[in-house]
């Protein structure tokens, strides 16, 4: 399996929405809504203040947040998998 890196990552103003640029140059858009809503750890990031102070971490290994919340390089790249899946059709 290939390690993802993360090179960066900022959120998108009043959304949970994260663009995330890779070391290999490629950018991708996923929205964090499912995830955030799905895990408890996580629901403290539906404050978009909170979101927006988003910061790669790790090494570029994960996106991180205050509060020791961070979310691994490897399960965001799955997510943005599954989620360009179902908008292909």
């Amino acid at each position: 399996m290939q390690a993802y890196r993360i090179e960066s990552v900022h959120a998108i103003s009043g959304t949970l929405t994260l663009v995330v640029k890779w070391r290999d140059g490629v950018e991708d858009v996923v929205d964090m809504t499912p995830v955030i809503q799905r895990s408890a750890p996580l629901r403290h990031l539906e404050n978009h203040d909170l979101f927006s102070e988003v910061e790669v971490i790790d090494w570029g290994c994960a996106v991180g947040w205050r509060g020791d919340l961070g979310y691994g390089a490897d399960t965001l790249h799955e997510q943005i998998r599954q989620q360009n899946m179902k908008a292909a059709g």
